[in-house]
């Protein structure tokens, strides 16, 4: 029975961490209506995020649920994935939206469990079989359909492929840092985790803008909207579902949080539609149902065997 309850919790908390994750793709579309450039909505979300790490982080220090051990290597890749998932990934996904719709954004972005599949076999050794393999071909094939309607009336102009690349680039990074987070979620308890991860990755944000500004922050003019959105953004697409998220994976563990989150592109989908307007093609919407059912297929598969084994100590 406490099993029974405890799955059906995980599975609560995974879907709602997926669908709020899910509404950064609108949020960001909706603040650039407001003329809002990348690396500014980057410092907006995470420096309004901070404050609500800072504070989890603090309490949950204070009733000893953050473990505060580990190696210097521990650490030195905590401060990398951090980086990596929620800071160079951002960046990316952030500049992406600038060039491609929403509902695009988030299907190219749910490859990463294929590449996740593939830097856990090249990298850390463990092995892919074969029906792995078709899921991920399976997936690029959803690509492919998924760009069918645009490249048939295509311009081939730079700026949808750099979107494209540069979603694609989110993609790779985030794969980078959950293959490191699985290892390192062991280590440091998930609150100490994802606390210390994302004021690392918040604190990264509010460094580069400084550096880009010459220092100075002049954030004033922007009118309310944008602070209300990028507020928004930040506490609903950012800092509950980086908690809901990997909450539910202590309980379910990774694979099953992962199939769960495969209603994140279609959250986006619906979305994308009810407050951007946007429209999706039939190749389009037969694409995103590719890519979903080959990630739900090698989730499933990855339960019998974890992709992530190797402890960073």
């Amino acid at each position: 029975m406490a099993s029974s309850q405890n799955n059906r919790i995980g599975v609560s908390l995974a879907v709602a961490g997926a669908l709020c994750f899910s509404t950064k793709a609108v949020f960001v579309k909706l603040a650039y209506r407001l003329e809002v450039d990348t690396v500014t909505l980057l410092l907006l979300r995470m420096g309004l995020a901070l404050p609500f790490y800072l504070i989890t982080w603090w309490l949950s220090s204070r009733k000893g649920t953050v473990k505060q051990w580990g190696t210097p290597r521990s650490w030195l890749l905590l401060v990398i994935s951090a980086v990596l998932g929620y800071y160079l990934s951002s960046l990316l996904d952030f500049a992406g939206l600038q060039y491609i719709d929403a509902s695009l954004e988030r299907l190219i972005l749910f490859i990463y469990p294929s590449l996740v599949a593939i830097m856990a076999h090249f990298w850390i050794g463990t092995k892919v079989k074969g029906r792995e393999w078709i899921t991920i071909g399976i997936s690029y094939l959803g690509l492919i359909l998924l760009f069918g309607k645009q490249l048939a009336t295509l311009t081939w102009t730079p700026g949808f492929w750099t979107g494209v690349v540069l979603v694609l680039g989110c993609a790779f990074t985030f794969a980078l840092y959950l293959i490191l987070s699985q290892q390192l979620i062991p280590v440091f308890g998930v609150m100490g985790f994802t606390s210390m991860s994302m004021i690392i990755a918040c604190l990264s944000v509010i460094v580069h803008y400084g550096i880009q500004h010459g220092g100075s922050f002049h954030l004033q003019h922007y009118p309310w909207q944008v602070w209300a959105i990028a507020l928004a953004m930040a506490f609903i697409a950012t800092v509950i579902p980086s908690y809901l998220v990997n909450m539910a994976i202590a309980r379910i563990g990774a694979a099953k949080a992962a199939i769960i989150a495969s209603v994140g592109p279609l959250s986006t989908i619906t979305l994308a539609h009810w407050l951007l307007g946007e429209r999706l093609g039939l190749l389009q919407i037969v694409g995103g149902l590719c890519i979903v059912a080959s990630i739900t297929f090698l989730s499933w598969q990855s339960k019998k065997k974890p992709v992530y084994e190797k402890n960073p100590d």
